[in-house]
């Protein structure tokens, strides 16, 4: 009996639109992005084709529409952490984590502990950054697992977590594989593709989520704000602290949501930051250290990252109470 062989996916029409140069690409309608990313995620192009089109994407700038496509793609493929049961579930909080700190101590840890043991469940998921020459990035991971809180091996090891009142802690890997490899091939490209930023909009959770997300450049703060306002995405974004999704202790800024597609800000950027806050070095054991004696209570939280917490609160009890509203 003959096996028949699969035809591999053929790019050409995609490359067509997207490989024309940074003035002569056009971004993808979301339906063909979704069929793009969809034969990229179950690897059916070749290695030839697949390096195309993600220097063409990378060449030619991310659009808002095509990013909803490629999330459209993504979605059967996602690992969700199951939703709790009852009516007044708040949902998740979603912080992905894939910098790590450089430059400033990595404040994820704490907002996520001081949001979990108020009560509103937190997933961090992430994947080891890439090292770069002479500098060593501090992961929430590492910090994570210095505070006690190993990660999850699976997403349905999520849901103990949220009963010990502690943040969940997962990989790329566990949530969706498929997303893992394709970051993966920075290796072998040397520069990073749209998986990147791919992973931080994704919330691998059933039910209600909110996304805390970051942009270093105003154009992705654009782009972003794009997206939410087309998917009716429930997140809120800033100006990225060292590449991570919390606000900066020292300096002042703003942070915004989006909720069923309308746009506030939440945090209007006055002088809640410190310039002269005095946080601790770089390093994971140092960070660690401080961190536990912010939640003993021996230091006070620092006044910009409780702005931050009760902002986030506050968003995850409004869109609660949306969901529960009737409706006229």
């Amino acid at each position: 009996m003959t096996q028949t062989v699969p035809t591999p996916f053929s790019v050409a029409p995609y490359l067509k639109e997207i490989g024309r140069g940074k003035d002569g690409a056009r971004g993808l309608p979301r339906e063909r992005a979704r069929e793009l990313m969809s034969a990229i995620l179950a690897g059916t192009m070749s290695d030839l084709a697949l390096g195309a089109v993600l220097i063409a994407l990378r060449m030619k700038g991310e659009e808002a529409t095509e990013i909803a496509g490629f999330l459209d793609a993504i979605a059967p493929v996602l690992r969700r952490v199951p939703r709790a049961q009852g009516p007044a579930d708040p949902g998740w909080v979603v912080i992905p984590s894939y910098n790590g700190a450089r430059s400033i101590a990595n404040l994820v840890p704490l907002l996520a502990m001081l949001l979990a043991r108020e009560g509103t469940p937190v997933l961090i998921h992430g994947q080891p950054s890439e090292p770069e020459a002479g500098r060593h990035r501090v992961t929430s991971e590492e910090i994570f697992r210095e505070l006690g809180v190993p990660g999850c091996a699976t997403p349905e090891d999520a849901a103990q977590r949220r009963r010990d009142g502690l943040p969940a802690v997962l990989t790329l890997e566990s949530v969706c594989p498929p997303l893992a490899r394709l970051i993966e091939l920075r290796r072998a490209l040397g520069v990073r593709n749209v998986g990147h930023t791919l992973a931080k909009l994704i919330c691998p959770v059933e039910g209600p989520s909110l996304l805390i997300t970051s942009y270093t450049h105003p154009h992705f703060r654009d782009m972003k704000a794009e997206l939410f306002a087309i998917t009716g995405e429930h997140a809120m974004a800033m100006r990225a602290t060292d590449g991570e999704s919390v606000v900066n202790a020292r300096r002042p800024q703003s942070v915004e949501r989006w909720f069923r597609g309308a746009h506030t800000t939440v945090l209007p950027g006055e002088s809640i930051a410190r310039a002269d806050l005095e946080l601790p070095a770089l390093d994971a054991a140092a960070t660690t250290q401080w961190t536990r004696e912010v939640l003993d209570g021996v230091i006070p939280v620092p006044t910009a990252i409780r702005a931050q917490a009760d902002a986030i609160t506050a968003a995850v009890r409004d869109a609660a109470a949306a969901c529960v509203a009737p409706r006229a």
